[in-house]
């Protein structure tokens, strides 16, 4: 997320947002299917893109480690902070964040939909040069039948999102990486539809 009036929306409104997110359930199943697919490492490395308010940092640190969490909105760095005060947690977008490198686990969860195309191939390419080999970047993208752009106001304020569609996301994803899992899901309301992306190092 690089929209400056994004960031905005999501420093003005971070409490209201953070009990939004907490509605959405648990994303361990993501979260334990990452680390098996980078091959179940002891002590695996994992740093969040977008970790918000540290929600699921909560459940990403006790099966890892190793965690930093990254978010551009300063006051959901201040959340997740409060929540985890013995974690890492960094104020950086997808673009300027400062990987550190052998990294095992990449995950992006509802935070690569605010990057639109060359960002998202930026942002892909950077998680690759600080993987491991085998490692993964694991990824949930808003589905459209095609690539789109779409500035959202509601009571929040107002966001830009890029919806996704799988060819896309494997043209942009680059020849660093492999697909080995693309899966579409069906969310709450119908027209709420979701790509879950695994992607390994190569």
């Amino acid at each position: 997320m690089t929209d400056k009036e994004t960031i905005t929306t999501y420093d003005t409104n971070a409490a209201k947002l953070a009990e939004y997110f907490a509605g959405i359930g648990s994303r361990i199943d993501l979260i334990e299917e990452g680390i098996a697919l980078a091959g179940s490492p002891s002590n695996a490395r994992a740093v969040e893109v977008g970790c918000g308010d540290g929600r699921d940092a909560a459940d990403i640190i006790p099966r890892v480690g190793w965690y930093e969490g990254f978010d551009p909105s300063a006051e959901l760095i201040k959340l997740a902070q409060k929540r985890l005060p013995a974690q890492s947690f960094v104020v950086a977008d997808a673009l300027g964040y400062n990987y550190p490198k052998n990294l095992d686990v990449i995950y992006g969860f509802a935070s690569f939909l605010h990057l639109n195309r060359d960002d998202f191939a930026t942002a892909s390419d950077k998680a690759a040069e600080a993987l491991r080999l085998g490692g993964i970047l694991l990824i949930t993208l808003k589905e459209r039948d095609s690539y789109q752009e779409e500035l959202v106001e509601d009571e929040y304020g107002k966001r830009m999102f890029y919806y996704y569609d799988e060819a896309t996301v494997r043209e942009l994803a680059g020849s660093g990486f492999e697909v080995v899992k693309i899966e579409h899901q069906t969310l709450k309301r119908k027209t709420a539809r979701w790509l879950v992306v695994a992607l390994r190092k190569l």
